[in-house]
């Protein structure tokens, strides 16, 4: 399955689990309605037969109306144009409730609208019990009728909760197994991007080796035979060749090490005082033979005034080394490289080129170990993918930073930005 794959599939994945959660946000939400419904439906239910006991009680005659008002959805008055006593009242609200399966808390009161006087008020918890702790002020004053009680749901929307506790709970595991399945998924492309890139990193390693060595070894065949003895310029020319390529092999394992250690924060900074237009020069003479192969230009724009630095000449001088070989790889005919060095509130060091260029999306990736940008028809390209990761690692190190600018099919310019030594 390609990479691609798996991102549909994944996208996929997202957008179905979207989808389920809120389909089952939905019917919880309608669920909670409908049990809402209910409960007004029970309770007025229940309160109307309240309502009816008192009158039978007491002998009187209820409106024609339904003497049961809903103030809000918690909060219930009942018209029963009597005294009724407290004992009494509680015992027919708990009977007419039970019946109900109305089993939350609640407080009720009884109100004399023509004295405008609280008679009673007393809360009644889920165990039964009544406590007379509420005060009178909590009954709300609503218009002029005669004796009415009030009921009061202060737990409601508990109690409801409570009634869809299966869909609630349904819907939580739902959304955990759907989050589990999508980090899986998640961790299966991690898994297989990493897998590749260890593919690739191998594949380039063993070309990376396998030149030098395949070098080293055919000169030092050559090197064998007696009659080139007698022949200084070729004797010269195999041992350098020898030379080259082991420091070339070299290079590509001290890359590794390098990234090894700065992987485990090991990166230790030997500094001294140097100066850069030394170094940049210096780096430059190690490519003598690459610029020559591929004709490149090399301007340098440098300060006439000696730049000297305090920091790592040895680390500092690959990264430059990284930038140039870049450079000269990903140019396709006659390279023109651009080395620069400017000096304002802090140091800045460029390498600009004239070649493929790296699009937007690759520009964001750039600086990831392992990471390699599709060089299109550019099929002599290889590397670790190790060499920006490691500039930034380093330049990192000496507390500054590295840009890259670049326009596809124009050409790359990456800026060092360090900050001034004393």
């Amino acid at each position: 399955m390609t990479n691609k794959s798996i991102r549909l599939l994944m996208l996929v994945a997202f957008l179905g689990a979207i989808g389920i959660i809120i389909t089952q946000t939905y019917w919880v939400r309608k669920a909670y309605q409908l049990q809402e419904k209910e409960f007004e439906l029970k309770t007025n239910l229940a309160l109307r037969n309240v309502a009816s006991n008192i009158a039978e009680l007491k002998h009187i005659q209820l409106p024609i109306y339904s003497p049961v008002e809903q103030i809000s959805p918690d909060f219930y008055i009942v018209q029963i144009n009597v005294q009724v006593e407290k004992e009494v009242l509680a015992h027919f609200l708990q009977a007419s409730f039970t019946r109900q399966n109305i089993t939350t808390n609640f407080w009720y009161g009884l109100y004399d609208c023509m004295s405008d006087t609280v008679q009673y008020a007393a809360y009644i918890n889920m165990q039964g019990n009544v406590i007379d702790d509420i005060p009178s002020a909590s009954f709300k004053k609503l218009k002029k009728l005669n004796y009415h009680f009030a009921v009061y749901f202060p737990n409601r929307k508990h109690f409801l909760s409570q009634q869809l506790s299966v869909w609630i709970v349904s819907t939580i595991v739902l959304i955990f197994i759907l989050i589990l399945l999508t980090y899986l998924l998640f961790i299966i492309l991690k898994q297989k991007r990493l897998s590749e890139i260890q593919k690739d990193f191998v594949n380039n390693m063993t070309h990376e080796f396998k030149t030098p060595l395949a070098s080293i070894q055919l000169s030092a065949d050559v090197l064998k035979n007696p009659t080139i003895l007698h022949n200084e310029q070729r004797l010269l020319n195999y041992a350098t060749i020898i030379s080259t390529e082991a420091k070339r092999l070299s290079h590509q394992v001290e890359r590794v090490l390098q990234m090894a250690q700065g992987n485990k924060g090991e990166i230790q900074l030997s500094k001294s005082l140097f100066v850069w237009q030394t170094l940049i020069k210096e780096t430059l003479s190690s490519f003598d033979q690459a610029i020559a192969l591929k004709r490149a230009t090399i301007n340098l724009d440098l300060p006439t005034a000696p730049i000297s630095y305090f920091g790592d000449q040895l680390h500092l001088r690959n990264c430059i080394s990284n930038l140039i070989d870049n450079a000269l790889k990903y140019t396709e005919t006659d390279p023109v490289i651009t080395i620069s060095i400017g000096i304002a509130q802090q140091l800045r060091i460029a390498v600009e080129d004239n070649g493929i260029g790296i699009n937007k999306n690759d520009q964001k990736l750039l600086f990831k170990k392992f990471y390699r940008v599709n060089t299109g028809n550019i099929h002599n390209v290889k590397g670790f993918g190790l060499g920006l990761s490691y500039v930034r690692l380093i330049i990192n190190a000496h507390n500054g930073r590295i840009e890259c600018e670049s326009d596809l099919g124009k050409g790359t310019k990456f800026v060092i930005y360090l900050p001034i030594t004393n």
